[in-house]
Order: C-alpha cells, then structure tokens, then sequence
C-alpha cells in the first residue's frame, strides 16, 4: 500500500502504449496514475480466457491487455458521444410503443460537460477508470476461479467502505452468498483509489468511487440502490460544482454493461486474434460513434423500466448485425468450446472430490491479490493436495477429458450415462443482453407551409433486423457430455 510518507513519483504526462488490436492508445489523468497501482499491475499474470490456453495455446493474453482496450475504447466512446450530440439531428420527443425518447434533456447535459472542463475532465476520468477496473476483481482462471465453491473472507476490507456501497457490500455478506468477481472488483476499486489519492497522485481520488463501482456492478446500480447511489452520484457533483447530472451517469451506464459495451468490442477481436478464430471484421470505430445513449423512458423485453436507450441511423444495421453474429461465433467457437468447458468441469470436481470431509481453503483479500494463474496452480496441488490438477493442465497419459457435443434431444442420453459420460451443467448465454433497448431511425423531409419539417421513422433494432430478432429470442448453451480417468 501507498502511504503518505512513501509517495510515487508524479507523472503528469500522457502514456501511450502500442496495443495489438487499436495501435496507439493514450490515456492520461487518472487513469493514467491507475495503471501503475499495483491492484490493476496484478491483472498482467491473469490470463483473460482461463484455462483456454490448453486448447488454443497462443491465447495467453491477459486480462490487462484486455482492460487497457476498455478502457481506451470508454474514453473514445465518451468523446464522440459528447461532440455527436452537438450537432446530432435527431430531435424525436415523441413515444414509440413503450419507449418515450428525451433527445432535448440528452443533448442539454452533454452541451453542459462539453462546455466545462472540469466537469470533462471528471466524466472522462470516470467512464476511462470504469472501463480500466471493469475486471480488477478477477481472479485466476477466469469465470472458472468463481465456481470453485472456495469459502471467503472479506470482512476486514469491508471496514472502510462506507455510504451505499458498503452497504450493498454487506448486505450482500449478511445473505451468504459468494462474492462473484463483480463485488471484489468494488473492493480493488475503493483500496486504489484511497491509495492514489493518500500518495497525492489524484487529489480526491475517492470522488470516483461511487460513480465506477455503479458503472462496473450493472445490478448494483440498476438494482434496489439506485436510488440512494443516484442521489450519493448527485450531491458530489453539486459539492464540486460539476455539470451533467446523474443524467451524464445514466448514458454512460450502456458503454460499460450493454449490448455493444466497450468489453465485448474489445474481447471480442483480442480473443479471436489470439485463438486464431476467423469472426470477421467489427467495425468499432462506427459502433463507438454512430450508436449513441439517448435518455428515454423505456421498458424493456423483461418488463423492468429503463431511463436510457441507444439510438442509430438504419443505415448502420449491418454495423450492428456483424457484431452480434461475430459474437455467436466466439461462443460457438472458443468460449463453449467442448474441450475447454471439459477441462473447467474436471478441474471443478477435482477440486470438490478433495474437499470431502476436509476444511475448505479460506481465500482472503490479502490472498486473492497475491493470486495468479500459475500461483493458483501450485496451491491446488502442493497445499490443497489435488496433484491430480498437473496431470490434467499438461495431459498426461492416462489423465485424458473426453467430451461429446451433441445438439438436444439426439437420444442418445442413455447410451452416453452407460459409457461412463455425465452432462456437465451450463448456464444459458443469452447472446443479447436485456439491459438497454435499441433503436434504428431514419429522417426525412418535407415541406409544411412554409417552413420544412424533419420527420423521423424509428423501429426497434429487433424488428428491423433477422439476425438482432434470432439472438434476442434465443439462448445460447450446447449440451456437452464429459468422462474423465482422472475423476474415477
């Protein structure tokens, strides 16, 4: 930790850094001083796809490259998204079967921060921090780590957390439920930022607490809170006198956890490229500035009010179409890859056939950041004593995952369960997620007396497009079949 007596180096300038899939990324303010803060530092020995490695070997990048793409892709889209609405035609204060649009109130915001550095600054700084610590409470193994049945302990961190935050965190301890990567990364959130601003790096560096943790923890700031996180978001701007509003927080809730958030454009092409999986070109740099936030009254397919929607010309259709089905295709073909999910399900049994009867390992905040992928492994085999983990990773004879994918309902199930298989237990990827409706429009013109009116024609994405319609109403989740030597 960074003391007050101890402080890092200031350094004020700029860091750009050369990156594999969007060339040269800058980043300056406080994301610039995140970086280097050893929470977010951890994430260079995190692969960002697990165990996907022993499937597709050159997918060892990290969840630190990753996290650099967000982030540079979430100041990109904050910036578009200010200057688009300057001078955006899109003017339509009427309603659309459940959705009533706010253009005006959208555009006034947004005119406000663009007109106030300060109030730039901080927004930019919150969606670029947002996007950069989206993934610091990942532990090893990716996803795999989270549904280990590993027992926690994370009330001493807790202590300092205050105001609604703490409070969501510790409702959530009080109800028993494990803390999913989602929670541990408002703990990593709340310690580098106390750490910036004690060292002076970033003066008042905790004014960003509220606001990143509701941007990072999608249900946290949807959910029963957001009222009081809102009104939290609100008088700390009134205190600073920094201009947008929770309004300004609102729109940008969709670039992070959306249907077309900075994560998937940028995990979508780093993963391809590194599996070596063809999907096809996405076109980002028209995502992050043709597809825009526009405040709204909507009510979404699961019946939930939302205050904030995403708008874009028809002409951009096929931007969007490509996206979404180069996204199936990465399930299809790295994420739900049989053999990866096979040897996630072997190391999760293992890892529960050696817990009977046995204490389970306490994981502690203090561990989980000294934790890596290759720490993690020497831990399941010389102190949790499942040396059977070596045998799986590095395939050793006799220590083989066999695996059979087959569509449902083939009737082969008894066969399978006779042979020695067992279904390994998926959960539905929904291929869209409901958070955030999504409208295409176009405008016309024609003459009405004396003066010309712009008319705009706006239809839900889903219904304009087949391939929106198909992976709105469909989940996602091959039936896999799995029998292993080393599970007996």
């Amino acid at each position: 930790m960074t003391s007050k007596k101890q402080k890092l180096p200031i350094k004020n300038k700029p860091l750009t850094i050369r990156d594999e899939i969007h060339g040269d990324m800058s980043f300056e303010g406080a994301v610039r001083h995140a970086i280097d803060h050893p929470s977010f530092q951890r994430l260079r020995s995190i692969k960002q796809l697990g165990l996907a490695e022993f499937v597709f070997p050159c997918a060892t990048h990290t969840r630190f490259q990753h996290s650099l793409g967000a982030s540079y892709l979430a100041v990109q889209y904050f910036e578009t998204m200010v200057r688009g609405w300057s001078h955006s035609s899109f003017d339509f204060e009427g309603k659309i079967e459940k959705t009533r649009f706010s253009p005006l109130l959208t555009r006034q915001r947004l005119q406000e921060v663009g007109e106030h550095p300060e109030s730039y600054r901080f927004w930019r700084d919150a969606i670029g921090l947002a996007g950069l610590l989206h993934d610091v409470g990942h532990g090893p193994w990716s996803h795999t780590f989270e549904f280990l049945d590993l027992q926690q302990d994370f009330r001493e961190v807790l202590e300092p957390i205050h105001g609604v935050v703490g409070k969501y965190l510790r409702e959530q301890l009080k109800s028993g439920k494990p803390f999913m990567h989602e929670e541990v990364s408002l703990l990593y959130v709340h310690k580098l930022l106390t750490d910036l601003e004690e060292s002076d790096l970033v003066p008042d560096a905790l004014k960003f607490f509220v606001p990143v943790s509701a941007l990072i923890h999608r249900k946290m700031g949807l959910g029963k809170f957001q009222k009081e996180i809102e009104s939290e978001i609100q008088k700390e701007l009134e205190v600073r006198n920094l201009k947008g509003g929770v309004e300004v927080h609102r729109l940008l809730r969709p670039v992070i956890s959306g249907p077309f958030d900075v994560d998937r454009i940028d995990y979508i092409q780093r993963d391809g490229r590194n599996c070596g999986v063809n999907i096809g070109g996405i076109e980002w740099r028209r995502i992050v500035s043709k597809l825009i936030p526009c405040l709204a009254n909507h009510q979404g397919a699961s019946n939930e009010p939302q205050d904030v929607v995403l708008i874009s010309n028809v002409k951009n259709q096929h931007v969007l179409d490509d996206f979404i089905f180069s996204l199936f295709q990465m399930y299809a073909q790295v994420y739900l890859h049989p053999k990866i999910v096979g040897v996630e399900e072997v190391a999760k049994r293992l890892l529960k056939k050696v817990q009977k009867g046995k204490k389970k390992p306490v994981i502690t905040f203090e561990m989980h950041q000294q934790l890596t992928d290759e720490r993690f492994r020497y831990l399941l085999k010389e102190e949790f004593g499942i040396s059977e983990i070596e045998d799986l990773l590095f395939r050793k004879r006799g220590a083989g995952v066999h695996v059979v994918s087959l569509p449902p309902n083939t009737g082969m199930e008894k066969n399978l369960k006779a042979s020695g298989y067992s279904m390994v237990d998926l959960l539905d990827r929904p291929m869209m997620k409901d958070s955030v409706g999504l409208f295409l429009f176009g405008a016309y013109q024609h003459q009405s007396g004396k003066s010309v009116k712009t008319e705009h024609l706006i239809q839900p994405w889903v219904k304009v497009s087949p391939i929106a319609h198909h992976f709105y109403t469909i989940n996602y989740s091959p039936k896999i079949w799995l029998k292993s030597e080393l599970l007996g």
